[in-house]
């Protein structure tokens, strides 16, 4: 579980523990997906053997939770967080739930589409998080944050190696149990965190529009690479995400405890990657070269993916992508907030998290059809492609640097 944060990173008015209690609930929810994500294969091959499928789960989960998100969020800052988080996590049981019972694929269908929009977990998190810190100290809570998402990713599969000897349903039904936690935990312990003098006037229908800000910095010249470069690296990583578990169990005839490991050894190697070698890069090579030594990894390890013949192989190259897209992230991100002014840093931002939303809509679906009309090994092989379109559009854009 994530160490309690230190005395003075909240504000002298935000509710005592407050902290500490929403970074353990944040490692209780991701701690949930990692033992969830593992399994999905395994559980939708009892209905349908095809990776089109895997890829439509994922995609009626990512466009529902692009529509949504943008509703939460404006709710959320009309009526408070807590109401928020409370159906956020209620959600992600329902949808737990689903995959544990699962007696037909619809359900399977309907438990990712409720999961999805009412999927405002870490985001919602984060906002709580925002408002109950000093200014001075948001980063490093919210480093705190990412540190608790990154450990619950570690654990989820861990504790996915010892369920897995009572099927590909149980991990399911404890992460909802998780889920059910997290909710109780959050109503037991988290007062609204968003003071009723501060919040929003009611959301006009244009701001609820979720492709409104990346239509807005897309005609900025400055900005348009910039987000090409984000749905392209996007779009391979949700490629992977979706279907890597699939690939490891077809290809290399890895067991639900083999898909575990691996899944647990990419968030090791993904806390690393953000937690220490990303400030080193960045004060070396500054935030571009940073970027572009990710984009270069990512390439790379999705091209090895694509040839992986043997588990060490497989483990070399998660290593090789997972440090990439540590890398590459957080750079890109810092990037698209230098290119904008004082005042739109939020829209701005929030147009390259469009960016990559949108391509965690489509990117799944891609592979799921190329996996099955091609090969497993194309959906990685095309994503090292889409990551050197990506490196080639930071590399040829050296005018506009920052």
């Amino acid at each position: 579980m994530p160490v309690s944060p230190r005395r003075g990173l909240s504000r002298p008015d935000a509710p005592p523990g407050a902290l500490s209690w929403i970074l353990t609930i944040v490692f209780l929810d991701m701690t949930g997906l990692g033992l969830l994500v593992p399994v999905i294969p395994l559980i939708v091959q009892e209905f349908r053997a095809d990776a089109l499928t895997i890829g439509w789960l994922s995609l009626v989960y990512a466009a529902a939770q692009l529509v949504a998100t943008p509703m939460l969020g404006a709710w959320s800052d009309r009526h408070g967080r807590r109401g928020v988080l409370l159906l956020s996590f209620l959600g992600s049981s329902a949808a737990y739930i689903a995959f544990g019972w699962a007696p037909a694929l619809w359900v399977l269908f309907a438990g990712r589409m409720v999961d999805g929009l009412t999927g405002a977990n870490i985001g919602m998190s984060q906002a709580y998080i925002a408002d109950i810190t000093a200014p001075e100290h948001r980063s490093r809570a919210l480093a705190m944050s990412g540190v608790a998402l990154g450990a619950g990713f570690i654990v989820g599969p861990l504790a996915g190696v010892g369920l897995s000897s009572y099927g590909p349903h149980t991990p399911a039904f404890v992460a909802a149990g998780l889920a059910l936690a997290s909710t109780l935990l959050a109503w037991w312990r988290l007062p609204e965190s968003l003071p009723t003098s501060t919040r929003a006037t009611p959301a006009k229908s244009r701001q609820l529009n979720p492709l409104a800000p990346l239509v807005l910095a897309f005609r900025r010249a400055s900005l348009r690479p910039l987000l090409v470069a984000t749905f392209l690296a996007n779009f391979a990583m949700a490629a992977l995400r979706s279907h890597f578990a699939f690939f490891a169990i077809t290809t290399l005839a890895f067991t639900q405890s083999d898909a575990n490991r691996v899944m647990a050894f990419l968030g090791v190697m993904m806390v690393i990657a953000q937690g220490g070698l990303v400030r080193q890069a960045v004060h070396r090579w500054g935030d571009r070269g940073t970027l572009v030594l990710g984009l270069t990894l990512s390439a790379l390890g999705f091209a090895g993916l694509s040839a992986a013949g043997s588990s060490s192989m497989l483990y070399l190259m998660v290593a090789i992508t997972a440090v990439g897209v540590g890398l590459g992230t957080p750079t890109m991100a810092a990037l698209v907030s230098h290119r904008s002014s004082a005042v739109e840093q939020g829209v701005m931002l929030s147009a390259a998290q469009a960016a990559a939303s949108l391509a965690q809509v489509v990117g799944p679906a891609w592979a799921g059809f190329i996996f099955d009309a091609a090969g497993p090994a194309f959906p990685f092989s095309t994503g090292a492609a889409m990551v050197v379109a990506a490196l080639l559009v930071v590399v040829l854009n050296r005018s506009r640097e920052a």
